[in-house]
């Protein structure tokens, strides 16, 4: 029997919500929206991984930086913060019988369903536990991430621990990911005292595992491509193993507090503190990526076209006006939920002023991530418009950020 509607997201779903508009009255979904979050973001932080490549050119020295970082930095969350945890374990349905850290997944897996990272729990008990994702924003920045995050999902694991009966002790392990070309991203977890492994470095939490022949692997046909939240066969809804549900509102904030930038950043932040590298050179080498990156955005006409398509431009404004900078500026600013006023918007200038917290928190409060993105947003400037243009900080207030777009001679850039 056929359907009288297709599958399709309820019309309630982002109702109530202020909406992302352009200048020119062009709106985007809340759905929309929060995708568009995690693909920019992290589409940022790919940038931001190749100057940390640059900056510690040792993979593996590179790799086990960010994995202890991760890995101290979530723990200091989770025990720092009065009653985090323990409301974290009241949300999840943590239930008083449940021994060790293998509760740990219920973390993680409410995780990636908040950050649009879909997939399915294939085991979940006291001795073992696995996740399978078919989707992950943060797929194209690099395997160094792929190992952090699985240190981060350890800490918030053994932080849940410490609130348990004493258990068994399981160790989280990446065994494949998207970063790397596997179809999925796939974490086990393992009771090393019943799956014996040799010993490795922390960074080196990433390849085979004792339980091997228990991996259930999805087929290609029975994946998936939106979170349960915003699916019809979910009926909307997220529900975990422990009957715990949430539905579409979940999707924000996280959308807009964590992608890859905030484990690459505080890393960087570590090493700078730790005398490895100075400040200097280190926003030397950003600043110098993360420009070619933005000026390598609409290196083509059809870019831009595809730009005013969905910003709803009219032909009235020419190529050669910085508000399609302006514009596009916006949507971003809108679906983060960054709050912004607006000083000037016209076909010589547009000026901005927002709250660089408010940038700096998309990576765990890194004042390097409100630069990142300005160095992002020049080069992207110099593409979209043309080389006469410039978007840079001017007359800043105290504590706020003012961004102006305008025509800009710089006999030195």
């Amino acid at each position: 029997m056929s359907k009288k509607i297709t599958e399709r997201l309820p019309k309630e779903v982002g109702t109530g919500l202020y909406p992302v508009k352009s200048p020119w009255d062009k709106m985007i979904s809340y759905h929309d929206a929060a995708h568009y979050c995690q693909r920019y973001t992290n589409v940022v932080a790919a940038a931001i991984m190749q100057a940390f490549r640059i900056i510690e050119p040792d993979y593996a020295a590179r790799s086990q930086a960010m994995c202890t970082n991760a890995y101290n930095r979530l723990y200091y969350v989770n025990t720092a913060i009065p009653g985090y945890g323990e409301k974290n374990a009241e949300n999840l349905h943590m239930h008083p019988f449940m021994r060790g850290n293998f509760v740990g997944g219920l973390i993680g897996d409410a995780g990636d369903e908040d950050l649009l990272m879909c997939g399915r729990v294939n085991d979940f008990g006291t001795y073992r536990a696995e996740k399978e994702l078919d989707i992950c924003y943060w797929d194209l920045v690099g395997t160094e991430l792929c190992r952090s995050t699985t240190q981060s999902l350890q800490a918030c694991a053994d932080c849940a621990a410490k609130m348990r009966p004493d258990g068994p002790h399981i160790e989280y392990h990446m065994v494949e990911a998207k970063g790397a070309g596997d179809r999925h991203c796939r974490i086990v977890a393992e009771c090393r005292k019943k799956f014996p492994m040799p010993e490795h470095e922390q960074w080196e939490c990433f390849g085979p595992v004792a339980t091997e022949d228990q991996i259930k692997f999805t087929k290609e046909e029975d994946t998936v491509e939106e979170s349960m939240m915003f699916r019809e066969d979910c009926d909307y809804l997220f529900s975990n193993g422990t009957n715990m549900e949430k539905n579409w509102k979940s999707a924000y904030p996280m959308v807009t507090m964590s992608n890859a930038a905030s484990y690459i950043l505080p890393t960087i932040e570590d090493l700078i503190r730790g005398g490895k590298v100075t400040n200097e050179h280190v926003d030397y080498v950003i600043h110098c990526v993360l420009e070619a990156a933005g000026k390598s955005t609409f290196i083509d006409d059809f870019a831009k076209e595809g730009l005013r398509i969905w910003l709803g431009v009219p032909h009235s404004i020419s190529k050669d006006d910085g508000r399609l900078m302006g514009g596009y500026l916006e949507m971003f600013l809108q679906s983060m939920h960054f709050n912004y006023t607006i000083e000037a918007f016209n076909e010589e200038e547009c000026i901005y002023v927002l709250d660089p917290k408010e940038l700096n928190s998309c990576a765990f409060g890194s004042t390097k991530m409100a630069d990142a993105y300005l160095w992002f947003w020049y080069g992207m400037t110099k593409s979209l418009v043309n080389p006469q243009w410039s978007l840079w900080e001017e007359d800043s207030p105290e504590s706020k950020l003012r961004i102006k777009i305008a025509k800009k001679v710089d006999k030195f850039c």
